[in-house]
Protein backbone atom coordinates (compact mmCIF):
# COMPACT_ATOMS: atom_id res chain seq x y z
CA UNK A 1 0.00 0.00 0.00
CA UNK A 2 1.14 3.52 -0.79
CA UNK A 3 0.97 6.02 2.07
CA UNK A 4 0.19 9.56 0.98
CA UNK A 5 0.22 12.91 2.74
CA UNK A 6 -1.95 15.64 1.25
CA UNK A 7 -1.02 19.01 2.73
CA UNK A 8 -3.71 21.61 3.32
CA UNK A 9 -3.61 25.23 4.45
CA UNK A 10 -6.07 28.10 4.71
CA UNK A 11 -6.99 28.97 1.13
CA UNK A 12 -6.09 25.59 -0.42
CA UNK A 13 -8.20 24.72 -3.45
CA UNK A 14 -10.94 22.36 -2.28
CA UNK A 15 -11.74 20.60 -5.58
CA UNK A 16 -8.07 19.67 -6.00
CA UNK A 17 -7.72 18.58 -2.37
CA UNK A 18 -10.86 16.47 -2.15
CA UNK A 19 -10.69 15.02 -5.68
CA UNK A 20 -7.14 13.80 -5.18
CA UNK A 21 -7.85 12.33 -1.74
CA UNK A 22 -11.04 10.61 -2.92
CA UNK A 23 -9.49 9.15 -6.08
CA UNK A 24 -6.39 7.85 -4.28
CA UNK A 25 -8.51 6.28 -1.53
CA UNK A 26 -10.62 4.54 -4.18
CA UNK A 27 -7.33 2.94 -5.25
CA UNK A 28 -6.74 1.79 -1.65
CA UNK A 29 -3.89 4.23 -1.09
CA UNK A 30 -3.72 5.34 2.54
CA UNK A 31 -4.16 9.12 2.61
CA UNK A 32 -3.68 11.56 5.49
CA UNK A 33 -4.89 15.13 5.15
CA UNK A 34 -2.30 17.16 7.07
CA UNK A 35 -2.83 20.77 8.11
CA UNK A 36 0.12 23.08 7.59
CA UNK A 37 -1.54 25.58 9.95
CA UNK A 38 -2.03 25.17 13.69
CA UNK A 39 -5.71 24.22 13.24
CA UNK A 40 -7.29 20.97 12.06
CA UNK A 41 -10.26 22.78 10.47
CA UNK A 42 -9.23 24.70 7.36
CA UNK A 43 -11.31 27.19 5.41
CA UNK A 44 -10.48 26.45 1.77
CA UNK A 45 -10.39 28.89 -1.14
CA UNK A 46 -14.16 28.91 -1.78
CA UNK A 47 -15.23 28.78 1.86
CA UNK A 48 -15.56 25.01 2.17
CA UNK A 49 -14.35 23.77 5.55
CA UNK A 50 -11.98 20.81 5.46
CA UNK A 51 -11.05 18.79 8.53
CA UNK A 52 -7.47 17.53 8.55
CA UNK A 53 -6.47 14.19 10.04
CA UNK A 54 -3.47 15.68 11.80
CA UNK A 55 -1.26 18.74 12.13
CA UNK A 56 2.09 19.02 10.36
CA UNK A 57 3.91 18.82 13.71
CA UNK A 58 2.39 15.34 14.16
CA UNK A 59 3.36 14.08 10.70
CA UNK A 60 6.52 12.03 10.17
CA UNK A 61 8.34 12.24 6.81
CA UNK A 62 9.15 8.52 7.05
CA UNK A 63 5.46 7.56 7.05
CA UNK A 64 4.81 8.56 3.42
CA UNK A 65 5.91 7.71 -0.10
CA UNK A 66 4.04 10.60 -1.75
CA UNK A 67 3.48 14.19 -0.67
CA UNK A 68 0.73 16.05 -2.54
CA UNK A 69 0.50 19.85 -2.45
CA UNK A 70 -2.85 21.22 -3.66
CA UNK A 71 -3.01 24.68 -5.16
CA UNK A 72 -5.13 27.70 -4.56
CA UNK A 73 -3.13 30.91 -4.64
CA UNK A 74 -3.61 31.87 -1.01
CA UNK A 75 -3.12 28.29 0.21
CA UNK A 76 0.08 27.98 -1.82
CA UNK A 77 1.32 31.32 -0.50
CA UNK A 78 0.55 30.16 3.05
CA UNK A 79 2.56 26.98 2.50
CA UNK A 80 5.37 28.90 0.81
CA UNK A 81 5.61 31.19 3.85
CA UNK A 82 5.59 28.37 6.43
CA UNK A 83 9.24 27.45 7.11
CA UNK A 84 8.29 24.25 8.93
CA UNK A 85 6.49 22.99 5.84
CA UNK A 86 9.38 23.81 3.52
CA UNK A 87 11.71 22.01 5.93
CA UNK A 88 9.31 19.02 5.88
CA UNK A 89 9.32 18.93 2.06
CA UNK A 90 13.13 19.03 1.93
CA UNK A 91 13.39 16.22 4.51
CA UNK A 92 10.79 14.15 2.63
CA UNK A 93 12.04 14.66 -0.93
CA UNK A 94 14.54 11.88 -1.55
CA UNK A 95 14.44 8.63 -3.51
CA UNK A 96 12.20 6.71 -3.73
CA UNK A 97 9.64 9.29 -2.52
CA UNK A 98 7.52 11.32 -4.96
CA UNK A 99 6.19 14.87 -4.82
CA UNK A 100 2.99 16.02 -6.53
CA UNK A 101 1.79 19.60 -6.85
CA UNK A 102 -1.08 21.21 -8.71
CA UNK A 103 -2.31 24.65 -9.78
CA UNK A 104 -0.35 27.43 -8.05
CA UNK A 105 1.73 25.09 -5.87
CA UNK A 106 4.40 24.09 -8.43
CA UNK A 107 5.27 27.76 -8.98
CA UNK A 108 4.58 29.34 -5.60
CA UNK A 109 5.92 26.55 -3.39
CA UNK A 110 8.31 24.29 -5.32
CA UNK A 111 9.88 26.72 -7.77
CA UNK A 112 9.99 29.57 -5.26
CA UNK A 113 12.06 27.43 -2.87
CA UNK A 114 14.14 25.76 -5.63
CA UNK A 115 12.73 22.32 -4.83
CA UNK A 116 12.96 19.92 -7.79
CA UNK A 117 15.56 22.00 -9.63
CA UNK A 118 15.69 21.16 -13.32
CA UNK A 119 12.40 19.24 -13.28
CA UNK A 120 9.86 19.76 -16.03
CA UNK A 121 6.55 20.87 -14.57
CA UNK A 122 3.25 22.51 -15.26
CA UNK A 123 0.97 24.74 -13.23
CA UNK A 124 -2.10 26.93 -13.59
CA UNK A 125 -1.59 29.28 -16.60
CA UNK A 126 -1.90 32.28 -14.27
CA UNK A 127 1.46 31.24 -12.72
CA UNK A 128 3.35 30.15 -15.86
CA UNK A 129 5.51 33.26 -15.72
CA UNK A 130 6.79 32.05 -12.32
CA UNK A 131 8.31 28.94 -13.93
CA UNK A 132 11.44 29.24 -16.09
CA UNK A 133 10.53 28.70 -19.76
CA UNK A 134 12.89 25.71 -20.09
CA UNK A 135 11.10 23.89 -17.21
CA UNK A 136 7.53 24.72 -18.26
CA UNK A 137 5.06 22.39 -19.95
CA UNK A 138 1.49 23.12 -21.02
CA UNK A 139 0.43 19.47 -20.66
CA UNK A 140 -2.50 18.80 -18.31
CA UNK A 141 -0.45 16.41 -16.17
CA UNK A 142 3.35 16.24 -16.27
CA UNK A 143 5.32 13.35 -14.81
CA UNK A 144 9.07 13.90 -14.52
CA UNK A 145 10.23 10.40 -13.60
CA UNK A 146 13.84 11.41 -13.02
CA UNK A 147 12.79 14.15 -10.58
CA UNK A 148 10.04 11.97 -9.02
CA UNK A 149 7.62 14.86 -9.57
CA UNK A 150 4.01 14.92 -10.77
CA UNK A 151 2.40 18.28 -11.54
CA UNK A 152 -0.92 19.37 -12.95
CA UNK A 153 -2.75 22.53 -13.96
CA UNK A 154 -5.83 23.07 -11.80
CA UNK A 155 -9.19 21.90 -10.44
CA UNK A 156 -10.29 20.46 -13.79
CA UNK A 157 -7.21 18.24 -13.99
CA UNK A 158 -7.15 16.99 -10.37
CA UNK A 159 -8.82 13.61 -10.95
CA UNK A 160 -6.72 13.08 -14.07
CA UNK A 161 -3.62 13.76 -11.96
CA UNK A 162 -4.77 11.35 -9.24
CA UNK A 163 -5.37 8.62 -11.82
CA UNK A 164 -1.86 9.19 -13.19
CA UNK A 165 -0.54 8.81 -9.63
CA UNK A 166 -2.43 5.52 -9.25
CA UNK A 167 -0.97 4.29 -12.54
CA UNK A 168 2.57 5.35 -11.64
CA UNK A 169 2.71 4.23 -8.00
CA UNK A 170 0.20 1.40 -8.32
CA UNK A 171 -0.48 0.04 -11.80
CA UNK A 172 -2.26 0.89 -15.05
CA UNK A 173 -4.85 -1.75 -14.15
CA UNK A 174 -5.51 -0.08 -10.80
CA UNK A 175 -6.00 3.30 -12.48
CA UNK A 176 -8.44 1.72 -14.95
CA UNK A 177 -10.36 -0.04 -12.17
CA UNK A 178 -10.76 3.26 -10.31
CA UNK A 179 -11.58 5.34 -13.40
CA UNK A 180 -14.26 3.06 -14.86
CA UNK A 181 -16.97 3.37 -12.16
CA UNK A 182 -16.18 7.09 -11.89
CA UNK A 183 -17.07 7.34 -15.63
CA UNK A 184 -13.69 8.87 -16.40
CA UNK A 185 -11.26 7.83 -19.11
CA UNK A 186 -8.25 6.14 -17.50
CA UNK A 187 -4.76 7.56 -18.12
CA UNK A 188 -4.02 4.96 -20.79
CA UNK A 189 -7.35 5.40 -22.64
Amino acid sequence: MVNVMVAVAPGSEEIETVSIIDTLRRGNFSVDLVSVSDELIICASRGVRLVADKLLEDADVDDYQLLVIPGGASGSEYMCNTPEFIKFIRAFYHAPNYLAAICAAPALVLEHHHICPGATMTCHPQFFQDLPAHKRSSERVVIDQQARLITSRGPGTAIEMALQILALLGSEELAQQVAEPMLIASPSA
